[in-house]
């Protein structure tokens, strides 16, 4: 392969793994913003268990138990396709 060969393939595959990485870089964006979202779900229902905690109230701390447990479950297959 001569030069001008060679330089036409940098320029040909240069761009194309610069897309490859900014497509990987999309990707993992959206998941950190999907992650961050599940973290702040969870800091949501622990506040809402601390404060009924603090007022005894043990209906409200039932309910949050529960949004709890609906937060923290391992997201499926399914939820991660829909983002």
């Amino acid at each position: 392969m001569i030069r001008t060969d060679r330089d036409q393939v940098r320029k040909r595959l240069g761009p194309l793994s610069l897309y490859k990485r900014v497509v990987a870089l999309e990707k993992e964006v959206q998941e950190s913003r999907r992650l961050n979202q599940r973290l702040s779900d969870v800091v949501d229902v622990i506040t809402e268990i601390l404060v009924p905690a603090a007022d005894r109230d043990d209906e409200r701390m039932r309910a949050a138990l529960t949004h709890l447990e609906v937060a923290v479950k391992p997201p499926t297959p399914e939820d991660s396709g829909a983002a």
